[in-house]
């Protein structure tokens, strides 16, 4: 009985680690993978992500070409995790710590405030997003419809907020959303050329008073006490 008691629990070690062996491996992959986004996101904030390559991100990684095609399975694969992996960045740093405050123009004041924070950091990076635009906008396929879902995206919680803004009375009821949308995003657009491409100091204080201006022309005396 003892003798078989040990096999059975000899088997039973030898089931777990055999189990235990593939979920293992799949962490690491997955943290191999994470690794190579990460330092493929870092590559294309210089380079663009036209730029990018299996080569040249195998290269940063220390890598052979052929271990960073096991991941992904082409280029496109690769640049489409780039900009799944920026957007959820950009969601991290802008969108969750916004909508964790008040609802209404606080709330909008603070998505422009991590917006602008992070454009302010990407003036000298790049934006995948800006940058992504020009290099795929006439190109269709799977990774132009992936910058633009992102963007989309976003210019949606933006606009969420503009009509939340109205609905607690902070914004006056005849505010076109769109229209307040589309002048928003409009400033942070003029704010990467100028600041970026025309290296004009006083960029970024143009586009925060011109913020204020958007927000003034459309405030109610109840914002002036959020």
């Amino acid at each position: 009985m003892a003798s078989t008691s040990v096999a059975a629990r000899t088997r039973r070690s030898t089931s777990d680690v055999q189990a235990k062996a593939p979920a293992k491996n799949h962490a690491k992959g997955q943290q191999t993978r994470a690794a190579i986004v990460d330092a493929a996101l870092g590559l294309a904030a210089h380079v663009g992500l036209e730029g990018l390559s299996i080569g040249a991100v195998a290269e940063v990684m220390q890598m052979s070409k052929s271990g960073v095609f096991a991941h992904f399975g082409s280029r496109e694969e690769l640049q489409i995790s780039v900009v799944r992996e920026y957007h959820h960045r950009f969601e991290e740093e802008v969108f969750f710590p916004a909508v964790a405050g008040t609802r209404g123009l606080p709330r909008l004041r603070a998505m422009f405030a991590n917006w602008m924070k992070r454009t302010s950091v990407e003036i000298d990076s790049g934006c995948i997003y800006i940058s992504g635009a020009v290099e795929f906008d006439d190109r269709p396929g799977p990774v132009r419809d992936a910058l633009a879902s992102s963007v989309k995206t976003w210019l949606a919680a933006m606009n969420r907020a503009v009509v939340l803004a109205k609905k607690e009375g902070h914004l006056d009821a005849d505010t076109d959303e769109q229209q307040m949308t589309f002048e928003i995003h409009g400033l942070i657009l003029a704010l990467h050329y100028e600041a970026r491409f025309l290296k004009n100091p006083g960029s970024v204080a143009r586009a925060l008073a011109g913020f204020e201006r958007i927000v003034s022309e459309h405030a109610t005396a109840l914002a002036s006490t959020v």
